[in-house]
């Protein structure tokens, strides 16, 4: 039996094992700062729509059960209703502000892109909600 194969040098390290070798010519891109704050300002906006309609619809049950079109502009001047509508344009903002860092987030060179494309897609679904809802009231009346 031959034991040649025992003297020669090894062409691996045995303590630098690494399942998956990464390619000589590949760099690891970082995450988008602006994509990520595009996502968190989604979130964040989507979540206090979520909960300004569900405190004004808490505060607004009673008032809606004497509905006339005789009140309806002491039902508009109600406390909940001004402060739902202020979060709702701060919520518009909060969207405003996240699609534009969203594509900030787009155009950066040697970045991932992932959470500067769902953030941009989320705000812009809900800045296109926001104008749907203004729509359909415009047509109600």
């Amino acid at each position: 039996m031959n034991n040649n194969h025992l003297n020669e040098p090894h062409s691996y390290d045995n303590n630098s094992f690494t399942p998956y070798p990464e390619e000589p010519n590949t760099i690891r891109l970082k995450q988008s700062g602006p994509g990520i704050a595009s996502f968190i300002l989604g979130l964040v906006a989507l979540f206090a729509y979520i909960l300004t309609f569900f405190f004004a619809a808490m505060a607004l049950t009673s008032s809606l059960d004497s509905f006339t079109p005789a009140n309806v502009e002491e039902i508009a001047l109600h406390p909940a209703v001004i402060l739902a509508s202020l979060s709702i344009l701060v919520c518009l903002v909060l969207n405003l502000a996240g699609l534009i860092v969203g594509v900030i987030g787009l155009v950066l060179k040697n970045r991932k892109k992932i959470f500067a494309i769902i953030g941009t897609i989320l705000n812009g679904i809900l800045i296109l909600a926001f104008a749907g809802l203004i729509l359909a009231g415009m047509f109600m009346a």
